[in-house]
């Protein structure tokens, strides 16, 4: 068994917050996708909220490994963080012994602004230094928050070419779903926009319907929630 962070990230907000913590704590850093071995002594996990709950990659991850000390991170865009946290301790039934809802910048809105109050994340680390068993509440979630979820994203947000693609196979490449080919998305595309940040040439661009502008004009929410 082994320390680490882990982050599933696909706009770096995620990463961002996994980065400080792995080297607060001198844990090694890795990315969900690479990760091979999936044993630990004291876990950190860290990962964006999708419709206020676990998106398939954590649920996938969640469900395989085995730890001793679990500490979950879930990010969200300053909305309602939902019930995520909650329910990945009921589901998976690991011993998590700190958690966190932490406000960050939104996928959707570019000048949105990241989480940088890292100061605040400390009882974090001291109880990860220190891990006994908590109880996460549970909190407040939309019932319809999860009903055809992808699909309301793909109406939602359209991705687009400015230029003619150069085909370099960028965003190929960046997708972890196979879900983007030479700047043309397909269906399983969930818009979470880990291609148009690995367009090296901006090409690869997004713009919101109006339906999501009037969402995303309700955001009320920038609080960190913690749990020790």
């Amino acid at each position: 068994m082994k320390n680490a962070v882990v982050f599933y990230s696909n706009t770096n907000q995620s990463k961002h917050i996994a980065s400080y913590l792995a080297s607060r704590l001198v844990y090694p850093l890795y990315d969900v996708f690479e990760l091979k071995d999936c044993a630990f002594e004291n876990l950190v996990f860290v990962f964006p909220v999708h419709c206020q709950g676990l998106p398939d990659e954590a649920y996938r991850f969640l469900s395989k490994i085995n730890v001793k000390n679990l500490t979950l991170i879930a990010t969200y865009g300053k909305m309602c963080c939902g019930n995520a946290l909650n329910e990945a301790q009921k589901r998976f039934n690991h011993n998590v012994v700190a958690a966190a809802y932490v406000p960050t910048k939104h996928t959707y809105i570019q000048d949105d602004a990241p989480f940088e109050s890292f100061d605040e994340l400390e009882p974090i680390v001291r109880k990860i230094e220190s891990p006994a068993a908590i109880k996460i509440p549970k909190s407040y979630k939309n019932p319809f928050a999860r009903f055809a979820k992808n699909t309301r994203s793909r109406l939602g947000v359209r991705l687009y070419s400015t230029d003619r693609c150069t085909e370099c196979g960028s965003c190929t490449a960046a997708c972890p779903y196979g879900a983007i080919s030479c700047g043309k998305p397909n269906g399983g595309c969930i818009r979470c926009l880990k291609c148009v940040n690995a367009c090296p040439s901006g090409t690869l661009q997004f713009s919101l319907t109006a339906p999501m502008k009037l969402y995303l004009k309700k955001r009320k929410q920038n609080k960190l929630k913690i749990y020790v």
